[in-house]
């Protein structure tokens, strides 16, 4: 059982501190942990303080909602590099469709961009998970962000008689641009906003996407640990042992069957809650419903 606490910002011991900068969004996806779409944004000067008073170099995860949408996005990118943290976005790529935005974050210091790509290239399965025909600006954003130099972290929520397809189809698209990248497959959060049908269970998962990808299944045993930490619920492994392999497969379970949440009691991830304390991530985001 998890058990919900709280720290200062200074007493941090997680790895990675997610920070839902915004929870407006430009997407009205099926599928949203945080729906909830009228909290306050933090203020800038707030959220300055928190990353000079983080004790360690912590990996800084702006989300939302859509990060994007914060006008001063790459001001508070320059305010925690300057204190030294490694900062990654997650985002729906949307407003990424712009190159010059793109180039912006860069230049601001931005070098690493998860991006949510569920549909891969075919916008009958945006519509079906998504809600919306954005097929063009997700590849667009894609492709922005190769050019712009990010390190790019693929999501794809698999749903179960929707997109199987795409799982291949999302690694063709990457190894045509030779880049490195980790893919990350992930089964239905059954926590915010969420598509009410049969989900894929984790061993499912592990079972589908070495088939699907027509890959020799590995022994996940190896395969647990991710930024140090041990974790049941990823697996973390290459696409290839072969030695020009430059893609990385991630699957993670976010339907666990004895949790209401994803990744409970993570020692790795926590959140930045409404008064600027530090929270395991998914237990703040039960106790808040966003």
């Amino acid at each position: 059982m998890s058990i919900y606490y709280e720290v200062k910002p200074e007493d941090s011991d997680f790895y990675t501190i997610g920070i839902d900068v915004t929870h407006r969004c430009n997407m009205n996806c099926k599928n949203c942990y945080s729906p909830e779409r009228l909290v306050e944004d933090f203020k800038k000067n707030d959220l300055i303080s928190v990353f000079n008073n983080l004790k360690k170099r912590t990996e800084i995860r702006f989300t939302g909602g859509e990060p994007t949408l914060r006008q001063d996005l790459p001001e508070l990118i320059m305010a925690a590099k300057k204190a030294k943290h490694r900062v990654a976005i997650m985002t729906n790529g949307i407003k990424l469709s712009d190159l010059e935005y793109c180039k912006n974050l860069y230049d601001a210091g931005l070098r690493f961009v998860c991006i949510s790509l569920n549909g891969a290239d075919d916008d009958r399965i945006y519509t079906l998970i998504d809600n919306q025909k954005c097929a063009f600006k997700k590849m667009t954003a894609l492709d922005n962000c190769i050019k712009t130099g990010f390190f790019i972290n693929i999501n794809l929520i698999v749903v179960k008689g929707i997109n199987e397809h795409c799982v291949s189809r999302i690694i063709d698209i990457v190894k045509r641009y030779n880049i490195k990248c980790t893919i990350r497959f992930r089964n239905i959060g059954q926590i915010g906003n969420h598509m009410k049908q049969e989900n894929y269970t984790f061993q499912e998962l592990l079972d589908l996407i070495p088939n699907l990808l027509n890959i020799q299944k590995p022994n996940y045993q190896a395969y647990h640990k991710v930024n140090g930490h041990d974790e049941d619920h990823n697996v973390l492994f290459p696409l290839s042992n072969e030695p020009s392999n430059k893609i990385w497969i991630k699957i993670t379970d976010w339907a666990p069957v004895n949790s209401n949440i994803p990744d409970p009691g993570s020692k790795r991830r926590g959140r930045l809650t409404q008064n600027l304390m530090i929270a395991p991530f998914f237990e703040n985001v039960e106790l808040n419903g966003y």
